[in-house]
């Protein structure tokens, strides 16, 4: 196998052989005839197949991206194999149609299903393959693979003794996940998905697979653990590190309400959660509500799991955190799978075969990450304006644990060491009748305009690539807000791998800053 030196020289000569790359878009009628002539026949048109707003729509998860008026594709192929990636890949670099590569569609600014200029998506929902190898602690998966499956796969095959430290949404794609870094549950104990990364495969802009992109290609392994997708290839399949579970694992999920009594039990979650043992997840997810009286009030649920049984997490609670008020009727005793389950919302392991979401939503979200514990006036003052609007949240993600202990620098994802926790923000609506779009997004934006000097600064404010905000800027001031101190390194990964930017969307990796 070329190392990575030789493929770059060779990407470097072949792109001279493809000036129809900066081509204005070929017709879809020549689209479609490249794609028979190469035998990659899984693909739909707009006006070849009634079926093209399914497709478009099955995995796009964000339906602002549904609505009329947003962009659409020439063609959605659905590949089956890395050979009919590859070829249809040459018909679309070869017709001058930029590229959007779709693994699950939970881009939250709909980045893997839309593009400013004729486009063509690369849908990898048929490549699924899963194959879990116990006895050495990998699982080799192919890009079209959703969260809740290969969880469900790892599980079945281990007899629930092993387990993959990645997010909570089932239907969440690897590819994107991975390469925006991936938390979740278990992070706190093993790290974030781009930290359990083994090897990828991985398509160039000139067509070439390389088979086993790991630690002999340092450079681009690097930057596909945690540096953002859409900008370094098409990455087909992933090898990660399985990870041990536990026999017995307690869920938990209570609710509380009241303004000054969620003020005062966060303020004390901010000094519990980050510096527990790294086998207690604790998170917070706030709202406002309305009381019967019709009075704004806030409400707040907490949630999480314990590697252990339910007496023991009543009895750590009672220890650590008694303010809460946990008890056995709020705990739920199981396995690892069952648990993961119980955290995506679902009511038993088999919903995780699911692979779209049985309800979908417009929204916009935003995110940080607090490396100073909040003042209860601070917290007060959020909370006055989330009381405004029963269709906003927030959730509190603790960090800690291995995460404060893996150097920033290690792999492309920087958050680490100093934060105590990751915000997400969302503004949510049921349809585009409910209620506007700009003002619901007028109203998150001020709330996260109000946090701007209590949160984490790298020097740009940082946020978490995986929820991608548009808002944020340019691909360079994304950039610094997304990697940090990362980002210069990215960028020189980014001009000698691919120097035409032939890969890329809005937000990714540019070849200069």
């Amino acid at each position: 196998m070329a190392n990575f030196l030789t493929i770059y020289i060779t990407l470097l000569c072949l792109l001279c052989t493809y000036p129809s790359i900066i081509n204005a878009a070929s017709t879809v009628d020549s689209l479609v005839a490249c794609l028979q002539r190469n035998k990659v026949l899984n693909y739909t048109t707009p006006s070849s197949s009634t079926s093209f707003n399914a497709v478009l729509d099955f995995s796009l998860q964000n339906l602002r991206f549904t609505e009329a008026g947003v962009s659409k594709p020439g063609s959605i192929i659905l590949p089956s194999t890395t050979k009919e990636v590859q070829s249809a890949w040459a018909c679309v670099r070869d017709g001058g149609w930029a590229l959007r590569v779709r693994s699950g569609g939970h881009s939250y600014e709909g980045l893997s299903s839309t593009a400013s200029t004729p486009f063509v998506i690369i849908d990898l929902m048929n490549m699924h393959a899963i194959t879990v190898n116990v006895a050495k602690k990998f699982v080799w998966v192919e890009s079209g693979i959703r969260l809740g499956e290969l969880y469900f796969a790892i599980a079945s095959a281990s007899s629930n003794l092993l387990g993959l430290s990645a997010g909570t949404c089932a239907t969440i794609g690897i590819g994107g996940h991975v390469m925006g870094g991936g938390y979740g549950l278990l992070s706190r104990k093993y790290g974030v998905a781009a930290d359990n990364l083994l090897e990828a495969q991985v398509i160039t802009a000139n067509g070439t697979l390389i088979k086993k992109v790991s630690t002999s290609d340092p450079d681009l392994f690097w930057a596909l653990r945690g540096g953002g997708g859409g900008a370094w290839g098409i990455v087909v399949a992933w090898k990660l590190k399985l990870v041990s579970v536990p026999s017995t694992v307690t869920f938990f999920n209570l609710r509380r309400t009241g303004k000054q009594a969620i003020t005062d039990l966060v303020f004390k979650w901010q000094s519990v959660a980050p510096v527990a043992d790294p086998e207690l997840f604790i998170a917070v997810y706030m709202q406002a509500v309305i009381s019967s009286g019709g009075v704004a009030d806030m409400g707040a649920t907490f949630y999480g799991q314990y590697w252990g049984t339910t007496n023991q997490t009543v009895a750590l609670f009672s220890s650590i955190y008694p303010e809460l008020g946990l008890t056995a009727s709020d705990c739920k005793q199981g396995n690892w799978i069952q648990a993961v389950a119980s955290v995506a919302w679902l009511a038993e392991p088999e919903a995780l075969l699911n692979r779209q979401q049985t309800s979908r939503s417009f929204f916009k979200a935003k995110s940080d990450y607090v490396s100073t514990a909040l003042t209860k006036q601070a917290l007060a003052g959020a909370y006055d304006i989330m009381m405004n609007n029963t269709k906003g949240w927030m959730i509190f993600e603790p960090y800690g644990g291995l995460m404060s202990k893996i150097r920033s620098d290690e792999i492309a994802f920087p958050h680490r060491g100093g934060n105590l926790f990751m915000i997400q923000y969302q503004a949510t609506w049921a349809d585009d009748t409910d209620s506007p779009d700009n003002e619901l997004i007028a109203w998150l934006r001020g709330l996260y305009s109000y946090m701007a000097p209590l949160v984490t600064y790298t020097p740009s404010r940082s946020t978490y690539v995986n929820y991608i905000d548009l808002d944020v800027g340019d691909s360079v001031s994304a950039g610094k807000s997304y990697f940090g101190s990362n980002f210069a390194k990215l960028v020189k990964i980014k001009a000698r791998f691919d120097p035409s930017n032939i890969f890329n969307q809005p937000q990714s990796v540019p070849v200069s800053m």
